[in-house]
């Protein structure tokens, strides 16, 4: 009876003991299938892009982590800058007549200096109030040899103590176009604005990489004191207008790529922080707009947008720009008139709020 009782125990206990393990085996099971079910479930939810709803997962985890990274959509973005809208109307009358290819310079006292283009070199002529203008004796640049037989498109510069610098083309013959005549950019010196003293050439076509043409020049001083010189190039197969750069106003290095393609004859101005740069179509096969006087824009004044016309008209050429305040420009151009006589000529723009 005692064996009995004792193989009934033994017996009980075996049994209790493969229950106890089994449900320990089924509970562990239980509980990772229960894990495997809340990583499915946060694996799921991200993929969707919202957080899962698991409990067995902790907050961070349960939470798209948008305080870690910027809120990109709701950052502050920089408005993007409008383009400059201008109200044009043509100014009655010729500015000068018997003379063409002009540069406006505005005075210390007010008055405006144009210096303009003949046959005999560059000229100048005195105005007022910009519109009415008084021819000045005596020849400011005269042609010389070599390649300064044709002297013409003067721009000018402002130094220090007073002095002024002029930069302009010369060329080696009459005949136009790059491949027929070389064009290169020199500069002259003057205390008064009259009488110049030639400092020799500033920017070598024929070694720079412009192919002999480096032509219509238009200087503007940086606001880092350097001076950078806009021009009409022939570079290799791009055509249109570069750009080169000095720091001591006269030795230039070009300046990589084209800042206007196409277009000719730069004019540069400084309006409402923006570079707004004036040129001429003066092929509408080659500029891919009609002929006339455009102006495109820049915020760092090597990078410039698509062209806006000024106006739209045959023989029209090398702009000249005068800011007259902060909303009124007046735009020179040369012009040829009836019966085939250059004059100068010039467009009044007001900037549309």
């Amino acid at each position: 009876m005692k064996k009995e009782a004792v193989l009934f125990m033994l017996v009980f206990a075996i049994i209790i003991s493969g229950c106890a393990a089994q449900e320990s085996a089924d509970f562990k099971e239980a509980q990772e299938e229960a894990e495997r079910d809340g990583e499915a479930g946060v694996a799921g939810g991200l993929q969707q892009g919202f957080p899962s709803n698991s409990e067995a997962e902790p907050e961070s985890v349960s939470e798209t982590p948008q305080d870690l990274i910027p809120e990109i959509n709701n950052m502050p973005t920089e408005p993007a800058a409008e383009a400059l809208s201008f109200s044009w109307e043509k100014d009655g009358g010729s500015r000068i007549a018997d003379g063409s290819v002009p540069f406006v310079h505005g005075l210390k006292d007010g008055k405006v200096r144009l210096y303009y283009c003949n046959i005999k070199g560059i000229l100048s002529a005195i105005s007022n109030d910009g519109l009415t203008f008084a021819k000045e004796q005596g020849i400011r640049i005269s042609p010389g040899a070599g390649f300064e037989f044709i002297v013409c498109d003067p721009t000018i510069v402002n130094l220090p103590g007073g002095k002024i610098r002029m930069y302009y083309k010369g060329a080696n013959s009459q005949n136009p176009g790059p491949g027929q005549s070389i064009h290169k950019i020199y500069s002259a010196v003057s205390s008064d604005g009259l009488t110049f003293e030639k400092e020799g050439l500033r920017i070598d076509s024929e070694t720079n990489g412009d192919n002999g043409w480096a032509s219509v020049p238009d200087a503007i001083m940086l606001p880092d004191g350097r001076v950078r010189i806009y021009y009409v190039t022939a570079s290799g197969m791009q055509h249109g207008i570069g750009s080169a750069v000095s720091s001591d106003g006269l030795n230039f290095a070009k300046e990589a790529g084209i800042r206007v393609p196409n277009l000719v004859d730069p004019a540069l101005a400084r309006i409402a922080d923006k570079y707004v740069l004036f040129a001429a179509s003066i092929d509408e096969g080659f500029a891919k707009v009609p002929k006339g006087i455009y102006y495109v824009e820049s915020s760092d004044g090597l990078d410039f947008g698509e062209p806006m016309p000024v106006f739209q008209e045959d023989n029209v050429y090398d702009p000249s720009v005068l800011k007259i305040n902060d909303k009124t420009v007046r735009v020179f151009y040369g012009k040829v008139v009836p019966p085939q006589l250059p004059a100068v000529e010039s467009h009044t723009g007001n900037i549309v709020e």
